[in-house]
């Protein structure tokens, strides 16, 4: 069975983060929260752990290290037009996991035993989801020794394609949980990383990654502009700009990926005391 082990996160980021960009219009202020903070955005004592997300693949950077690339692959249900609903009926779109092993392998979709009643990916005893890459060219079918695995010790379960937005959920939880991780002065914060050219429905897609960040215990979650080479995580995670979006943009990614979870864009500034 393929497991997915956590790697470790070492170092300080590879290049600094600017600055967030100051917005002119006073219409964006009720998207932002000021967050008092006893640091300086320069401390080299601070984690800056960030999440970055391509077209491809989604990473976990933080001090000089950045974990390996959880790929992914979108699928999109097709509709019969013959249906009674084909004109109102909006497709499901599904980010599936995908296992590479090489730059150019076209990778192999991931399968895991799902539970409906907790509505959650079963894992073993060490905490690892049960999951296998498919059968087939690009992963389509469910591995048989998955579907043995599944009739032996869990009946009840149905076998999904793995989601990564759970595998990077998982990953977060267990750097939260890292020894000495409360000892950065910045353990509640997090910065996502996208693209420029996002459109409302690729952010949509988004929220459940969004949401699970949020659930795995991050308080502050700040959304940074991509300015990196997409060809090495190290350079998507080391260069980006805090909120440096066009306001309609900076717009929709406050409405698609915030304001369904009740949270603002949270800007870091200096503490009183």
């Amino acid at each position: 069975m393929k497991k997915f082990f956590l790697f470790a996160i070492i170092g300080i980021l590879a290049g600094a983060c600017s600055a967030p960009k100051e917005e002119s219009s006073a219409g964006t202020d009720g998207m932002y929260e000021d967050v008092p903070v006893p640091f300086e955005a320069d401390d080299p004592s601070l984690l800056n752990l960030a999440v970055a997300v391509t077209d491809s693949y989604f990473v976990i950077g933080a001090r000089r290290g950045f974990q390996p690339n959880t790929y992914y692959t979108v699928l999109t249900e097709l509709i019969n037009p013959s249906s009674e609903d084909y004109q109102k009926r909006k497709p499901e779109v599904l980010y599936v996991a995908i296992q590479k092993e090489a730059e150019d392998d076209p990778g192999k979709k991931i399968w895991a035993l799902h539970s409906d009643s907790s509505k959650a990916y079963i894992t073993d005893s060490t905490g690892a989801f049960i999951a296998m890459t498919g059968d087939g060219f690009s992963g389509e079918r469910p591995p048989n020794s998955l579907e043995t695995i599944r009739n032996r010790d869990f009946p009840h379960a149905e076998i999904k394609p793995l989601s990564p937005f759970n595998l990077i959920a998982k990953d977060l939880a267990m750097v939260r949980q890292a020894r000495r991780f409360n000892d950065f002065p910045d353990s509640d914060w997090i910065v996502l990383i996208l693209e420029s050219g996002n459109n409302k429905r690729i952010l949509r897609e988004l929220l459940p990654l969004m949401r699970a960040i949020n659930i795995v215990g991050f308080k502050h979650i700040q959304v940074g502009r991509n300015l990196g080479n997409l060809d090495t995580a190290r350079s998507v995670i080391g260069t980006f700009r805090l909120y440096d979006f066009e306001p309609k943009q900076l717009q929709q990614i406050y409405d698609e990926l915030y304001r369904p979870l009740n949270l603002k864009m949270p800007r870091q500034v200096p503490s009183k005391d």
